[in-house]
């Protein structure tokens, strides 16, 4: 029979013991942390789908406060929109192109679907069908189209920092016919 060294018989010390359980924390630590943090990718997400809710409704009050607070106040931020020139940089210009936009219209509504959000690290994007409907002056407005915008997190929480609207080429679906208590000489 083998004999062992006296020292691998004896019991963990208490020292020992908690320098073991300090380690496996330390491992766990990775996977811990961004729970305890707020920070998960589904957390990080919900966050993303509050500032878009958020920015439709600023545009639906014709509020450039609150659409500050969404974007970033970095000078490289970048909006491409529908409208020449289209490419807009830094929030002073982005800013001014929305007030310009709310003092053209009279009425605004814009609604989103087909909302969809990944977030990972410091980086997250959003993308989503939109409608915009409402009065410039005499003209009724009816456009659609689809938007992309990426979020990058900042100290004080997720910001907008690109966002990219283009129109639908396709028209509106047309609206489905009411039903007639009539029947159609068709129908007979």
């Amino acid at each position: 029979m083998p004999s062992f060294p006296r020292r691998l018989l004896r019991l963990p010390t208490r020292a020992e013991r908690l320098a073991a359980a300090a380690g496996r924390l330390f491992l766990l630590l990775p996977l811990l942390l961004p729970a305890a943090c707020g920070s998960s990718p589904q957390a990080d997400a919900e966050a993303i789908r509050s500032l878009v809710r958020r920015e439709v409704e600023a545009i639906n009050k014709k509020d450039l406060k609150t659409l500050s607070e969404v974007w970033s106040q970095d000078k490289g931020i970048l909006l491409f929109d529908v409208p020449p020139p289209g490419r807009f940089q830094g929030w002073e210009t982005v800013g001014r192109l929305f007030k310009d936009f709310f003092d053209r219209f009279s009425e605004i509504h814009l609604t989103i679907d087909r909302l969809e959000v990944e977030a990972g690290g410091q980086f997250g994007y959003a993308t989503y069908d939109w409608t915009l409907s409402g009065r410039m002056g005499e003209y009724a407005v009816d456009d659609r189209g689809e938007a992309t915008s990426v979020y990058r997190k900042e100290k004080d929480g997720w910001r907008l920092v690109h966002a990219h609207y283009s129109p639908s080429l396709q028209p509106p679906a047309p609206a489905p016919a009411p039903a007639s208590a009539t029947p159609t000489p068709a129908a007979k």
